[in-house]
């Protein structure tokens, strides 16, 4: 999945909001955790579609918690 360009409009995203500095440490780490997760499902040439939902819930799940303040 490496040329996917809703991938890296996604993983952009990510990086743009955890740049601003109004964020808690656990809500960056948050950021930083599904940040990860996107590169690893970046280095998989097929992933599952259930590898692909498990990214997408955990990457929904920590931008949940940085806008709830949790």
């Amino acid at each position: 999945m490496k040329g996917d360009k809703n991938l890296q409009f996604c993983m952009d995203s990510l990086k743009s909001l955890q740049k601003l500095s109004e964020y808690e440490p656990e809500q960056k780490r948050a950021l930083e955790g599904a940040q990860k997760e996107l590169r690893e499902l970046r280095r998989n040439a097929r992933p599952t579609r259930a590898e692909m939902y498990r990214v997408v819930r955990r990457v929904a799940e920590a931008i949940l918690k940085v806008f709830k303040g949790e």
